[in-house]
């Protein structure tokens, strides 16, 4: 029988919807509800919902738990269930993807740890480590995991696969930052998923664009900080695809 009262070791994962307070200050102007924005807010809810299987069916898992409250998400799972990092990184790859297109960003850092998660509490040290990672050591608009992961992930493979090949499927998604932490790529390795979601990358790329343009208004420099990242990233990818597609770079606040 499971005991409730003790740690388990699991994979924890603490996602953030960046912009979210903005967003919710935008749904009501004085006294009233602005109905559109409020649907708007709905909508994006539900789709992490839908992608993160909060309702709790978890088909593919046998020990996955989500929980969603507010703009924040936690998801966690036995870090010894065979494949379930790779599942799960492509599941928060998708999301991210679908939230951009949304017009919203997403934070989140990913670790190995020892905590308590069920339907009706979330707590313990690797609840700390992942809350610090998110808030903390990501900074900007990226999903981080610590190197545990990874070399979890080759402990533990899908059945049919091996450690070599879970680390390459992991690397397929995941690219080292300039600080050396592992970050979801969702620019330049978004395309696999793009085409079996059926998006257009131009189009996506585009929305990243616009989201873009549409920090840089924003007077708080936490925001600028965080969308000179982005612009950093989207420019990198413009110079990789410059032959092959129609997209200019852009530029930070003051250079010319």
């Amino acid at each position: 029988m499971k005991n409730d009262n003790k740690y388990e070791e699991r994979i924890i994962c603490f996602i953030d919807i960046l912009g979210f307070k903005t967003k919710i200050d935008s749904t009501i102007d004085k006294e009233d509800d602005i109905v559109e924005n409020i649907n708007k807010i709905n909508e994006l809810l539900l789709l992490t919902r839908k992608e993160l299987d909060i309702e709790g069916n978890m088909k593919f898992s046998k020990s996955k738990i989500a929980t969603q409250f507010s703009d924040s998400i936690v998801i966690s799972f036995l870090a010894k269930e065979e494949g379930e990092i790779i599942y799960t990184l492509l599941d928060i790859l998708t999301l991210i993807m679908k939230c951009v297109m949304k017009g919203f960003l997403i934070r989140g850092g990913i670790t190995l740890g020892k905590i308590i998660h069920n339907d009706k509490f979330i707590f313990g040290p690797g609840m700390n480590i992942a809350y610090e990672l998110e808030s903390e050591v990501a900074n900007y608009p990226r999903v981080i995991l610590d190197n545990t992961i990874i070399e979890k992930a080759k402990e533990c493979p899908f059945k049919y696969g091996n450690s070599r090949s879970e680390e390459e499927s992991i690397m397929g998604i995941v690219s080292i930052d300039t600080d050396n932490m592992y970050y979801i790529d969702y620019i330049n390795k978004a395309q696999q998923t793009l085409n079996y979601h059926d998006f257009d990358m131009p189009q996506y790329i585009e929305r990243i664009k616009s989201i873009i343009l549409e920090n840089q208004k924003s007077k708080s420099i936490s925001i600028k900080n965080k969308t000179d990242w982005l612009i950093n990233k989207y420019n990198n990818f413009v110079e990789s695809t410059i032959e092959k597609d129609n997209l200019c770079k852009l530029r930070k606040e003051g250079e010319l």
